[in-house]
């Protein structure tokens, strides 16, 4: 992320174009994404890092890897901002309110300082950060067409119709409620549903669900959709006794189940490869503690 990281900030200050050591470039300067498919896995990226990063800051005890990681935590907070995605915005804040609430419960003067640090941080970006600043004043707008025309064809409109079709997903002749549409065509499927329910101009949005769970509702039915929240049930619960896995786990877990809410994660291999690593991770560092226990 730190390789990325510099590669971003060479494309913002247009020290970097087109390509670098041969790679093709995705973002441009108002969107200075390196190597990632979009924005959405770039800042999804950033945002767990940042939140993993935060936790070293409190453990380690070399004042200058205090405040390497700190200016890292800062660099990478900017990036978050200058770029467009939300996703990444949306998932830090969430995150850490729940890291909060879960690390500081029994101390109130922790989660208010907290609260004050989040809220500073939004303004500042807000104020400083004209992509931030416009992507926002975006979502106001759509809101405000939403409800004086009933105008689906904006960014925030088209989010929106993903809830508005689960009627009509599950009342399709083509869905089945135990399996779904099945994957291989549940794209096709949705476009006609978005057509006919919404209009001619969401053919542009190819079938695409902006929203991981109704996704896979329709893909794999309610037994896909139950088999996937008992996975991530057995994942919050598993008992960890190391602090820093325990702490990765739920990072991992809310940064992901967050960025499912605003985008259709699980048909990114970006997101698939991260989530198999950590998933990994959490399996096996319990299973090891298990054998550990049963040899003493």
């Amino acid at each position: 992320m730190f390789i990325n990281e510099l590669i971003s900030y060479g494309i913002y200050f247009e020290l970097i174009q087109n390509s670098f050591l041969g790679f093709n470039i995705v973002g441009n300067k108002f969107n200075p994404v390196p190597f990632l498919t979009s924005h959405i896995e770039y800042t999804l990226f950033l945002s767990f890092t940042i939140i993993v990063s935060l936790f070293s800051i409190f453990t380690i005890n070399s004042k200058f890897l205090k405040v390497l990681l700190s200016l890292f935590i800062t660099t990478m907070t900017i990036n978050l901002f200058i770029t467009t995605g939300r996703t990444g915005q949306f998932t830090l804040l969430m995150t850490i309110i729940f890291l909060i609430i879960i690390y500081f419960r029994h101390n109130i003067k922790y989660i208010m300082l907290s609260f004050v640090t989040i809220f500073s941080v939004f303004i500042l970006a807000f104020n400083f950060s004209s992509n931030t600043n416009t992507r926002l004043q975006q979502g106001y707008s759509d809101i405000i067409k939403l409800i004086e025309n009933k105008d689906y064809n904006t960014s925030f409109g088209i989010r929106l119709t993903s809830y508005i079709i689960i009627p009509d997903i599950i009342k399709d002749e083509r869905f089945n409620l135990f399996y779904g549409m099945g994957y291989c065509e549940k794209d096709r499927i949705i476009q006609d549903i978005q057509i006919k329910k919404i209009g001619t101009f969401m053919e542009g949005t190819f079938g695409h669900l902006h929203n991981t769970y109704i996704a896979l509702l329709a893909g794999t039915g309610f037994v896909g959709i139950i088999i996937f929240l008992i996975l991530w049930y057995y994942l919050f619960t598993l008992k960890i006794e190391d602090g820093y896995i325990n702490y990765i786990r739920y990072s991992f877990f809310f940064v992901i189940s967050f960025g499912g809410i605003s985008s259709e994660l699980f048909w990114q291999k970006e997101v698939m490869l991260l989530s198999a690593i950590f998933i990994s991770i959490i399996i096996y560092t319990t299973t090891n503690n298990k054998k550990e226990k049963i040899n003493e």
